[in-house]
């Protein structure tokens, strides 16, 4: 009976160390055949890392290659809470050099199922120098000091609001940064690594070559048609208008006319890219592009322009401006500031006059004139570059026109423009009726310095023409006269005439626009070129809204002139007009001396 129970136990026993066995060479067998792959990932995921390269973002340059905008990189301290073996302890190691670290800091620390805490990303060189010590000696395990990339903005406020800004992780959020985004942040790369079990990085020099290791591909720099003096001295005049009147907004654009190219563009309030608590939504929108207002008489150069190449008239033209009040149709009366009788549509032109230019169009069909404004770019974007939310601007067309359109048109009401479409259409008078793209990209070239195929839509070597021949030459000739005036002793834009340059402008003052009406506040503007007969420079000044004076003439106008004095001699523009001559002469004295 126990020699049976026996011999059955021990048949169950070797049973079961045949199942066992079986479960084990089915286990083996799983491991080694079945899933052999899966465990090999696993193991080599463990062994083998894949650090990201990462890409080197391009820089935003000015057209002579000064830099507004460039890549650095600044240290930062993070910890692996599950290899940190004291917090106590490393906690106050890191103290005397990080100074006293947040609640939640020390609470993420203190977990140690996390793999990842950010302990200080805004620290020093020095201080980064110090944790770095603090890890050779072996006080704080876990906690560890990486570069990571930083934008920075050496110019500070100048072109600032331009230029934009990018966020924590290294894209473009604002501006020029945002819309170039693509261009600028290049592709990143990366490197296959062994890892040990304290997860140090080693590299297999067998891989050196292959396609362990790709290599980044940094962003594209970007050369702006920019000029950082002009914008400084540009941003400079602005701030001192700004000072002495107190306007909402001010903007001033300087254009090379024959080219389209933008050599500064100042808009204020300024902004320092580097100082991120002064941002608030909206202080980067680059409302010369995107804002509409009324021009007002500034329209008047067009206008006159029109009427000139459709023939209806001459300089020397008579047109009665009724002093000052003119019942166009029953129940509206014109008005102009100061009552004029009898003058030269040159005069016209010179004092600003209502009446006068609502004469000088009024035989020009509706259906011809609204073609002319559109030829001049108003009613369409002008397709500058790297602006994508630039407005069209409102120009309703004749269909929607009352009785009352043609008179208010040519005086600058009716009418919404960007200030980059009214320079423009100044620009087109200055380049004797051919019509040029603006633009604000001169070139784009590789991290190699090779032109960007990617970036074939932008034209370098030469201007992009729209419309040839918008205006006749007589035409052109004759406004550009008219302009000249503008600008004389008793024009409404003397304060923008300049020693030694004859210059062609407009003076604007428009009341804004609102929901129903009008406000008290006004646009105040000048555009012109100089010199006049073969223009260097094409600028707009604007102030919206500013006190103590509202007229053009008097607080853009001077802002012009300095902007475009100053810039005419930085560009070696020579002078096309004699500068008076200032004779002594000497009395004799009354008595003799003794």
């Amino acid at each position: 009976m126990n020699t049976v129970a026996f011999h059955g136990r021990t048949q169950w026993v070797f049973a079961a160390l045949a199942l066992a066995l079986v479960l084990l060479l089915g286990r083996l067998f799983d491991l080694q055949w079945l899933r052999s792959e899966m465990y090999q990932q696993r193991a080599r995921a463990q062994q083998v890392s894949r650090p990201r390269l990462v890409a080197r973002r391009g820089q935003i340059l000015d057209r002579n290659g000064n830099v507004f905008a460039m890549s650095t990189t600044r240290p930062v301290v993070w910890a692996d809470p599950s290899l940190v073996r004291d917090v106590a302890a490393t906690v106050a190691a890191l103290q005397p050099v990080l100074g006293a670290l947040p609640a939640k800091v020390l609470r993420q620390l203190g977990d140690p199922r996390r793999k990842f805490v950010w302990v200080d990303k805004q620290l020093s060189d020095a201080q980064a120098s110090q944790v770095r010590i603090l890890q050779k000696k072996g006080v704080v395990r876990g906690v560890f000091v990486d570069e990571l990339p930083q934008r920075v903005y050496p110019k500070g406020e100048l072109l600032g609001n331009v230029i934009g800004l990018c966020n924590e992780q290294g894209d473009g959020a604002e501006g020029i940064e945002l819309q170039a985004n693509a261009l600028l942040r290049g592709t990143d790369g990366y490197l296959m690594a062994q890892r040990d079990n304290r997860r140090r990085l080693f590299l297999d020099p067998r891989w050196v070559g292959s396609d362990k290791i790709l290599e980044p591909i940094n962003g594209h720099t970007i050369y702006l048609t920019i000029d950082e003096y002009l914008q400084h001295i540009t941003e400079q005049e602005l701030i001192k208008a700004v000072t002495a009147y107190q306007p909402q907004r001010a903007l001033a654009i300087v254009m090379e006319p024959a080219t389209g190219q933008i050599l500064a563009l100042a808009q204020w309030p300024f902004f320092n890219p580097n100082v991120r608590s002064n941002y608030v939504p909206g202080i980067l929108k680059s409302f010369a592009v995107t804002e509409i207002f009324e021009p007002g008489s500034t329209m008047k150069a067009v206008a006159g322009a029109i009427a000139l190449h459709e023939g209806r008239i001459t300089l020397d033209t008579p047109i009665y401006c009724e002093n000052g009040a003119w019942e166009h149709c029953p129940g509206f009366v014109l008005h102009d500031d100061h009552p004029l009788g009898e003058i030269s549509f040159r005069d016209v032109i010179r004092y600003s006059s209502n009446i006068g230019i609502a004469k000088a169009v009024r035989d020009v069909p509706p259906a011809h004139y609204y073609t002319y404004l559109l030829r001049f770019g108003f009613g369409r974007r002008t397709g500058i570059a790297l602006f994508p939310s630039e407005s069209p601007g409102m120009l309703q067309p004749p269909r929607a026109w009352s009785r009352l359109s043609m008179v208010s048109l040519p005086m600058g009401h009716e009418i919404g423009v960007t200030a980059l479409q009214l320079l423009s259409a100044m620009a087109t008078i200055a380049n004797g009726g051919t019509r040029v793209q603006p633009t604000i990209v001169k070139k784009i070239v590789t991290a190699r310095g090779e032109l960007a195929p990617e970036a074939r839509r932008f034209n370098y070597f030469e201007p992009v023409v729209v419309e040839h021949n918008i205006l006749s030459t007589g035409a052109v000739a004759q406004i550009v006269e008219a302009l000249i005036g503008v600008t004389g002793d008793d024009g409404t834009g003397a304060l923008a005439e300049m020693p030694g340059y004859t210059v062609a402008g407009k003076t604007g003052t428009a009341q804004k626009a609102t929901r129903g009406g009008y406000s008290r506040d006004c646009v105040s503007s000048f555009v012109g070129f100089v010199p006049a007969r073969k223009p260097a420079l094409c600028a707009l000044v604007v102030l919206d809204a500013p006190q103590k004076t509202r007229y053009g003439g008097l607080v853009a106008a001077p802002v012009f002139r300095s902007i475009c004095m100053e810039a005419l001699a930085y560009l070696k523009v020579a002078k096309d007009k004699p500068e008076p001559v200032l004779t002594q002469i000497a009395q004799a004295p009354a008595e003799p001396c003794n």
